[in-house]
């Protein structure tokens, strides 16, 4: 099984002219991460959802950008100005992010109850295969495991919009073999009664004569 831990790749969002000595110049990590937190100038927030989106996970992303900040407030001392900026602070969500699926793995080993979903975003998906909020935080763990086929076909199928024909296309699956990724996805997180795909996918489909 594929591991979902990502790659320390530097984000799309770029930190630009900001003045990193002023930032994290500090006599302790507590006096940086009030900097951080302030006005987010490290765009924290959206480096993390920027990842979250481009692993295909279910994860709560303030829960990600707490960490982060967390993990920057304490190495920002140690930062000398290599690797470039951007680089640095991309490492430093992906040790943010694989410590959060870690963790999560280790509770679902243990068959702790999980913490239930605050993110809209996981609440939308809740909402949309019709099973509570209870259900899809028992799931989450283990789609974050899932094959990145799984997840990516899910996340961008069922919630972002993305045809079958399209997706198919671009990943270089069948749409039979898309369809089946979408259904192994709905099964991780929950979904026990027989829930068409073709009707989840309908308002996906464009109609047009791409399907094989």
């Amino acid at each position: 099984m594929e591991h979902s831990e990502p790659r320390p790749v530097p984000e799309p969002v770029r930190a630009g002219d900001l003045d990193w000595r002023a930032l994290f110049e500090a006599r302790s990590p507590r006096e940086v991460l009030a900097r951080l937190v302030e006005g987010d100038p490290l765009r924290l927030r959206e480096r993390c959802a920027q990842r979250v989106r481009s692993q295909a996970l279910l994860l709560d992303v303030q829960r990600l950008q707490l960490r982060t900040v967390a993990h920057v407030a304490r190495h920002a001392g140690t930062y000398r100005g290599t690797p470039p900026l951007d680089v640095w602070i991309a490492e430093r969500v992906r040790k943010a992010l694989t410590e959060l699926l870690d963790e999560d793995e280790a509770r679902r080993s243990l068959r702790d109850i999980p913490e239930l979903p605050s993110d809209q975003r996981l609440l939308a998906v809740a909402n949309v295969l019709g099973i509570e909020p209870e259900v899809l935080a028992r799931g989450l763990s283990v789609f974050n495991r899932a094959p990145s086929d799984v997840r990516s076909a899910f996340c961008e199928m069922v919630l972002d919009g993305v045809s079958p024909a399209e997706w198919s296309a671009a990943n270089g699956f069948s749409v039979e073999r898309a369809k089946a990724a979408v259904r192994r996805a709905l099964w991780i997180l929950g979904v026990r009664e027989d829930l068409d795909v073709d009707d989840l996918l309908a308002g996906t489909d464009d109609g047009g004569d791409d399907d094989p």
